[in-house]
């Protein structure tokens, strides 16, 4: 059986709206200043806990409690995540097909939270969220989880992503990725992803081409 993980922020949830405004405040709470375009292009190009650690060093603050306190602020506004578009249409049509859809993601424990409230939390099989513990992306774990939990064949499996380094933990896992990268993206194609999806709704087609 085919089956999809998923991404969430910025792939499934236009929740970089809430992420970076949030990074900001968490900044300027330590007496940091820093442009929006600036941090959300770092933001891309790694994660919102690799950019703390890397702020900290920078400028000698803790990251854990820059992490901490980001984390407080950003699940306070939950509530305004919204999803990106053809998200809803894209599961319906893959469920159709008799896939099954995974999520891997770095968010909290608030994640199925938000999935139900927006309406899609009942296409997944599984929700695996940072609550897990398992080391964070690029890293493998996850996907791996994920496999060898529901069985999974990696020649039919799937990642779904929208930065690097969701193209670098499908490779590290040995399945294929399908790097999304909508027109307001600031992010590129690597290369080394399987196809690129400018919307999420070319991504049935692409796993089923007639």
């Amino acid at each position: 059986m085919t089956a999809l993980i998923w991404d969430l922020d910025g792939t499934l949830l236009d929740s970089y709206k809430v992420i970076v405004p949030c990074v900001l405040e968490t900044l300027r709470e330590s007496g940091v200043e820093a442009q929006r375009d600036g941090v959300y292009r770092r933001l891309i190009a790694t994660s919102v806990k690799s950019f703390f650690t890397e702020v900290g060093t920078e400028r000698g603050l803790d990251p854990e409690r820059l992490w901490a306190r980001y984390q407080e602020l950003s699940t306070a506004r939950d509530g305004e995540v919204t999803l990106m578009p053809g998200a809803a249409e894209a599961l319906r049509a893959l469920q159709l097909l008799g896939v099954r859809n995974f999520v891997y993601t770095h968010k909290g424990p608030t994640a199925a939270a938000v999935l139900d409230r927006l309406g899609i939390g009942r296409y997944f099989d599984y929700i695996l969220t940072a609550g897990a513990g398992l080391p964070r992306k690029p890293a493998p774990d996850g996907i791996e989880w994920i496999v060898r939990r529901f069985d999974l064949d990696k020649r039919r499996t799937f990642y779904i992503g929208d930065r690097r380094i969701d193209v670098q933990c499908a490779e590290n896992s040995g399945v294929r990725c399908v790097l999304y990268l909508p027109e307001t993206s600031v992010g590129a194609p690597t290369g080394r992803e399987w196809r690129v999806a400018r919307d999420l709704r070319e991504i049935p087609d692409m796993i089923f081409p007639e």
